[in-house]
């Protein structure tokens, strides 16, 4: 059986249904009360049932209307949400913004961007490389749609979802002594040229808690201000260093490492995004892939 209704019969119901007064439904519609009440009629004969009771004095929803009511809701939502994904997927170009923390790049962001630019390939995509800390503040002042992180879970107005959990590690050059053992302990490298990501670092912040509730530290040699620097350093021979699993790329082929143990050091990777904030059609296919790719694989 066809039935010829339209949205904007439902949009009438809905907002008579709010008011519970014509007279101001039909005002917030910017109908005529009689184009409003001929659509209320119209919606009533389509369904073969009363809408509303009506009396001189006021106008509420019958039985059959609130049984309607929340039906009404969900097809138009329905219709908004379609609307706005459309609306959003065939825009043209589309701009992604992403703030990631620099050892997420080589081994989550850029693998991802490439299976996703084959995906949507009109999309284009900015890439925010900041410490731990400057990545929140990006997605939380709105300057990027999502972040790549490992802090943001205690931070209020971020939603942190995790991915999976890394190690920290000791890197040295190939051939050194440590490579012949299986596991590290912090007391055997405290007499080493030890090359430290800068203090303001969320990274170097997130090792040295880590340590100092251990009642350790960890003297530094050599200062840097990113990850890489650090390792591209102990290429140099310059020292070892202490860095994520996962920044210790196949691309350094003159590396090795050992996890750190006595004490372990372990952080979170995940993505972040205001909370209570949908992302667009495109960030969220983006965030969709990283999540199917990351989440607890490592």
């Amino acid at each position: 059986m066809r039935i010829n209704i339209e949205i904007g019969d439902i949009e009438a119901f809905i907002e008579l249904a709010d008011t519970n007064s014509f007279a101001k439904a039909a005002n917030n519609l910017n109908l005529s009360q009689p184009a409003l009440s001929r659509r209320i009629q119209k919606l009533e004969n389509e369904l073969g049932t009363t809408l509303f009771d009506r009396t001189t004095r006021k106008v509420q929803l019958s039985y059959s209307g609130r049984n309607f009511y929340e039906r009404a809701r969900s097809i138009i939502e329905a219709v908004k949400t379609a609307t706005k994904t459309l609306s959003e997927k065939y825009s043209f170009p589309s701009i992604i913004k992403i703030a990631a923390v620099n050892s997420s790049l080589r081994n989550i962001i850029y693998p991802t961007l490439k299976i996703f630019k084959e995906i949507e390939p009109r999309c284009k995509i900015q890439i925010i490389e900041r410490s731990a800390n400057y990545v929140v503040d990006s997605v939380l002042g709105g300057e990027c749609d999502f972040g790549v992180n490992f802090t943001g879970v205690q931070e209020p107005g971020v939603t942190f979802e995790s991915l999976f959990d890394e190690d920290y590690v000791v890197v040295f050059p190939k051939g050194d002594v440590l490579e012949k053992k299986r596991k590290i302990k912090l007391s055997e490298i405290k007499d080493r040229d030890f090359i430290s990501v800068w203090k303001g670092s969320g990274s170097r912040i997130y090792f040295e808690n880590a340590l100092a509730r251990q009642k350790e530290d960890l003297d530094w040699t050599y200062e840097v201000r990113h990850v890489p620097s650090a390792l591209n350093m102990v290429e140099q021979g310059l020292g070892i260093t202490l860095a994520p699993k996962l920044a210790v790329s196949q691309d350094y082929s003159s590396l090795s490492y050992r996890p750190l143990i006595d004490p372990s050091v372990t952080r979170t990777m995940g993505l972040i995004k205001r909370s209570g904030k949908d992302l667009g059609y495109d960030a969220q296919k983006l965030y969709d892939l990283l999540k199917e790719r990351y989440k607890k694989t490592v």
